[in-house]
């Protein structure tokens, strides 16, 4: 709500003190709307001040937007941009004012309008046989999504605006129709904001080198002040952003850094953001395109320099172990970090993976790729407690056998559980406590564990009903080299009547009591979800086709 009692009114993105008078017409030429108003510093600040009238100058004829007002509803609706202006008058250290003026013709209110989506160019040319994965998102709070005779599959993701539906599977040479109420259609968007947290409203403003960030409530793209990145490549996994830091580098291995000498936007639009950075060369400049769709959970990137090819790269700041898929497009981690996020990246050309984890490519002047993360369920939350046992033993326990907690050696964090066959049980296990299941869900189990001997160890996970008695066991297994630390990653399926599981990693048979294994961030969770898995991402990022979007009456 604006200050001293106004209401508001919303152009596109754009909010606007609501003037008294609306000037309407109708006829030959359709319906119009001409709305003109002041905004001031104070009572805004100066840099609200000047964002509103950059925004107002940044309007593009024939552009389709929202519209909403607060004492006059019943005008929100979609309206398509005739022209705009702004008059900036400074007073020095007094005050600043933006006298604005907008021409509108009227699409029509939500009732009676689509949006129309064009989902316009083609399948990236790739290296890796890759037909990709069309998809679209529309804003959160939209409906009646239609892309004629045949319908997409829809996934739904979480983030910091809410949830987002996915549409996935969208047919080729269809543009997508959907309704939204006006008061709706920001709700999503992916939006730039510059020095102070101020909202870019258009392409053709100021932004500064510094202090950026790029959002669409999923990911999370910061301008980076310490820690040695360029820049911090958030996910919005479990209730909050997750960051990462990654480092561009060019001239044979030369750190580009976070200090850039410019920065620009080529898109600004709800649905899909280009902003590019330059940085200069002895000689030369190096461009960075950072491009953010509303719905992805990836960023993708493209970074040139205009003189001789040479080796250009993208890696994490910190180092972290990963899968070298590299010849299928893509790298992921070796396994879950604390927030159970896991890094992905790839590109579209052949690359040789980065020791880091990264993209690298050599004697080249330019470089696709994209940055994102798989996460596990709602957030990567972890079902059963204590899976790090960095403090104590709180919610596991010996069957068989006797488990201590230790700090050598560990995996990951300050402890790890140790476990200790009696040399007479069969199958002794290190057990967690009962954690609730739905009979059905698929789940997935994680751990690392070792073992003083070269031996077949597995991780089971017991099912339970709700008299507590025994159904079955699920089981993944591996043979382990002794003395070393082995990733255990599988996913089972609840049967019928389960109501509770226990997260047992076993000691098959009748082992002895030499046969000795550590456990470490031993974890059930539900599965990555169909869409997140750092496959799908390559495959979103292969066929992520730029969005237009047109208002068109029902």
């Amino acid at each position: 709500m604006a200050q001293y009692g106004w209401g508001d009114v919303t152009l596109g993105r754009i909010p606007l003190r609501e003037t008294f008078a609306v000037s309407e017409s109708g006829g030959s030429d359709g319906r119009g709307l001409d709305l003109e108003g002041q905004e001031s510093y104070p009572p805004l600040t100066r840099a609200q001040v000047v964002a509103r009238h950059d925004g107002i100058n940044a309007l593009v004829p024939g552009q389709c937007i929202a519209v909403t007002f607060t004492d006059k509803p019943e005008r929100s609706g979609y309206y398509a941009v005739k022209s705009a202006s702004s008059t900036y008058t400074e007073y020095l250290n007094d005050m600043v004012t933006a006298d604005w003026k907008v021409s509108l013709d009227r699409v029509g209110s939500d009732s009676e309008t689509d949006l129309q989506s064009r989902l316009t160019g083609a399948v990236r040319l790739n290296d890796f046989s890759l037909t990709g994965e069309r998809w679209h998102a529309p804003p959160i709070g939209h409906y009646g999504y239609t892309s004629g005779t045949t319908n997409p599959t829809t996934m739904t993701r979480t983030g910091a605006d809410g949830t987002i539906t996915v549409y996935r599977g969208v047919p080729a040479n269809i543009s997508p129709r959907w309704g939204c109420p006006p008061t709706s259609y920001l709700n999503g968007r992916v939006r730039c904001t510059t020095t102070g947290g101020q909202e870019v409203y258009g392409s053709d403003v100021p932004l500064a080198a510094t202090g950026w960030s790029l959002t669409n409530g999923l990911v999370n793209i910061t301008w980076v002040t310490t820690g040695g990145g360029s820049f911090d490549v958030q996910a919005y996994t479990g209730s909050a952003y997750r960051s990462k830091l990654w480092t561009p580098f060019t001239s044979s291995g030369g750190q580009i850094g976070n200090t850039w000498d410019g920065a620009t936007l080529l898109r600004n639009d709800p649905e899909m953001a280009i902003l590019r950075l330059v940085k200069a060369l002895s000689p030369g400049r190096f461009t960075l395109d950072l491009t953010l769709r509303r719905g992805s959970r990836f960023v993708e990137g493209y970074m040139q320099r205009n003189t001789a090819a040479d080796q250009l790269k993208i890696r994490l700041n910190t180092a972290e172990a990963f899968v070298d898929t590299s010849a299928q497009g893509y790298l992921t981690a070796t396994s879950d970090d604390a927030d159970g996020n896991r890094f992905a990246a790839g590109s579209a050309r052949t690359f040789t993976a980065h020791a880091n984890g990264g993209i690298q490519k050599n004697t080249t002047t330019s470089l696709d790729f994209w940055i994102g993360a798989s996460s596990t369920g709602a957030g990567g939350i972890t079902l059963n407690t204590n899976p790090d046992f960095d403090t104590n033993l709180t919610g596991w326990t010996g069957n068989g056998g006797t488990a201590v907690r230790v700090t050598t050696p560990v995996k990951l964090g300050a402890g790890a559980a140790q476990f200790t066959p009696n040399g007479v049980a069969q199958f002794p296990s290190l057990n967690s406590a009962a954690i609730a299941v739905t009979a059905g869900t698929l789940y997935r189990a994680t751990a690392w564990i070792r073992c003083a001997t070269a031996r077949a160890v597995d991780l089971n996970i017991n099912w339970f009903d709700n008299a507590s008695a025994y159904l079955s066991t699920g089981t993944i297994t591996n043979t382990l080299v002794a003395n070393t630390f082995t990733f255990y990653d599988g996913t089972v399926t609840a049967p019928a009547n389960a109501v509770t599981a226990t997260l047992s990693p076993t000691v098959p048979n009748f082992p002895p009591a030499t046969d000795v294994i550590v456990v470490d961030e031993a974890r059930l969770r539900l599965p990555v979800a169909s869409g997140d898995a750092a496959t799908d991402l390559r495959n979103q990022y292969i066929a992520a086709m730029p969005e237009a979007v047109y208002g068109v009456r029902r």
